[in-house]
């Protein structure tokens, strides 16, 4: 394996572990907020469709839910199309407490920005997280009207 990819992988593995734990202080664990977030960005969801998403066993989702639930963050709701399904709905509480969270991880990202990086690094920073989307997406390049 090129040892660039190696250490890539390893940095961004760092950045992330970083990033995530900006969130400790509001008590949800990683996979609570990312659950949380998926809702959010979702919408009413089913417990299947979310551990689809979150590419994790129904059980572990289940549990998630189930904590989330507890702390008054989402709800779950029979579906108005499936009698026997439920599904998961962010409250209000939720939506604070992942906009919080979001903010928090916002303010210590762009002060770390700030006092590591010079202009250009930003520049080249914000380029590489459009990269990095594109990979984990698996979406081409975008061309110009011109090129063939």
């Amino acid at each position: 394996m090129d040892d660039h990819i190696v250490q890539l992988r390893e940095d961004i593995t760092v950045f992330n572990r970083k990033i995530r734990s900006q969130a400790a202080r509001h008590l949800l664990t990683p996979s609570q907020v990312q659950t949380l977030a998926h809702v959010d960005r979702i919408g009413p969801v089913s417990a299947r469709a979310l551990a689809d998403v979150e590419m994790i066993a129904p059980q572990s989702v289940a549990r998630t839910v189930a904590s989330l639930e507890a702390l008054g963050l989402v709800t779950r709701d029979p579906d108005p199309n499936d009698g026997r399904a439920v599904l998961i709905t962010i409250t209000d509480s939720g939506h604070q407490t992942l906009e919080t969270d979001r903010a928090q991880r916002s303010r210590w990202l762009a002060d770390a920005i700030d006092a590591t990086c010079t202009p250009v690094e930003r520049e080249l920073l914000f380029l590489a997280g459009t990269l990095l989307r594109r990979i984990a997406t698996g979406h081409e390049p975008e061309t110009s009207g011109g090129e063939a």
